[in-house]
């Protein structure tokens, strides 16, 4: 092995080293996040809904879906509920009704449903914040991979807005492939969602990144990932699903975005949103948890520099099957437990005829979403 391969491939100590400290950070960050209390075994909970500022008389609207209504005021993303108890006792729904008039909803306070409403919500996020830490084992001859970072997306709910994100990606392996040990990304992402009536909602996206190994010039890795996703909401329990997902990488640039979101009434703890290229299902085991599988195309495209200093651009590709268990605390926030199956990985370099392909490995991620 070449000095340069011994400074490129990581020690087997220091790579176990970082994986341990990171995984522990991320395990500490996710067990306090789980560690809130229970929500009870009763069918609504309550929350303080935000200040609006864009409806017309400064408060939150209540607009009827079908078997459920939905809360809109600043946020884009409505917060759903089943029913308003009326003043006869009886169960009624309401229809653009100022929520700070009602009398039941002293202090903005309203009723938020258990798991099993949130699984009935339509479709309208194409892709939300969220924060993981990923492994994939494999030293040697074996491709391993160690990331922690973030997504440049809005929060659920939010209408609108900037955000950024840091990724670090540590490398372990192959020894067939001379590959930097470590990857860093840098992102600025605007992001912005909305509806058109009751019909129709829309995710929009643009985001300007500097993916690299940091070692030369990163010029060429300068990317502009970003998607425009529309949602026709054809029924309520069904959502049609178009558009495209602009991914600014070497080996794909554009992936249509089609698909539906099915969420029977006759299966309430199920839900379908079989949507390329993100499909997901998930069953709802109680209040607070539900199980999921999901697909998803992993990998990403980077600037480096060979060993003899001349800059290329590498692009890693892997298909990811994961099954995962999700918990909901009573604030919304999500945390998740993922363990995936990677096959078809490879990894190219533009500036070389051919690719150089990997064993299929498991993935263990953990995924704190927003």
């Amino acid at each position: 092995m070449t000095e340069y391969s011994k400074k490129l491939t990581h020690p087997r100590s220091w790579f176990w080293g970082l994986s341990f400290f990171y995984g522990s950070i991320c395990l500490a960050i996710t067990c306090s996040l789980t560690s809130a209390q229970e929500m009870p075994n009763e069918s609504y909970e309550s929350f303080s809904i935000p200040q609006p500022t864009g409806s017309p008389d400064g408060l939150p609207r209540v607009r009827s879906l079908g078997k459920l209504v939905s809360i809109e005021g600043a946020v884009g993303d409505p917060r759903m509920v089943r029913e308003i108890e009326g003043t006869n006792n009886e169960s009624e729904f309401l229809t653009e009704f100022p929520l700070g008039l009602d009398p039941e909803s002293q202090a903005n306070q309203f009723k938020l449903p258990n798991l099993t409403y949130f699984s009935q919500e339509p479709y309208s996020n194409y892709r939300t914040n969220a924060s993981w830490f990923d492994f994939i084992p494999g030293d040697g001859d074996q491709f391993g991979w160690l990331s922690l970072g973030s997504d440049p997306y809005q929060k659920r709910g939010y209408r609108s807005g900037f955000s950024t994100a840091i990724n670090i990606h540590l490398l372990s392996g192959p020894n067939a492939v001379a590959l930097p040990p470590r990857l860093v990304d840098f992102s600025l992402g605007y992001q912005t969602r909305g509806r058109i009536q009751d019909v129709m909602s829309y995710d929009l996206a643009t985001t300007i990144g500097i993916f690299s190994d940091f070692e030369g010039s990163a010029r060429n890795g300068v990317r502009f990932p970003g998607h425009a996703v529309g949602m026709l909401h054809y029924t309520p329990e069904i959502d049609v699903v178009f558009g495209v997902d602009y991914l600014s990488r070497d080996d794909i640039k554009l992936l249509p975005v089609m698909g539906f979101s099915w969420r029977p009434k006759s299966m309430e703890s199920m839900r379908f949103d079989l949507v390329f290229p993100r499909p997901r299902i998930d069953y709802t085991l109680d209040q607070s948890r539900k199980l999921y599988v999901a697909g998803r195309l992993g990998g990403g495209t980077w600037e480096i520099e060979f060993p003899n200093s001349e800059n290329d651009v590498m692009t890693y590709r892997d298909l990811q099957w994961v099954v995962g268990l999700e918990r909901r605390k009573a604030n919304g926030n999500v945390s998740a437990w993922e363990f995936g199956y990677l096959f078809d990985r490879n990894v190219q370099f533009r500036t070389l005829n051919g690719e150089t392909r990997f064993d299929d490995a498991f993935l263990f991620r953990i995924v704190m979403r927003k």
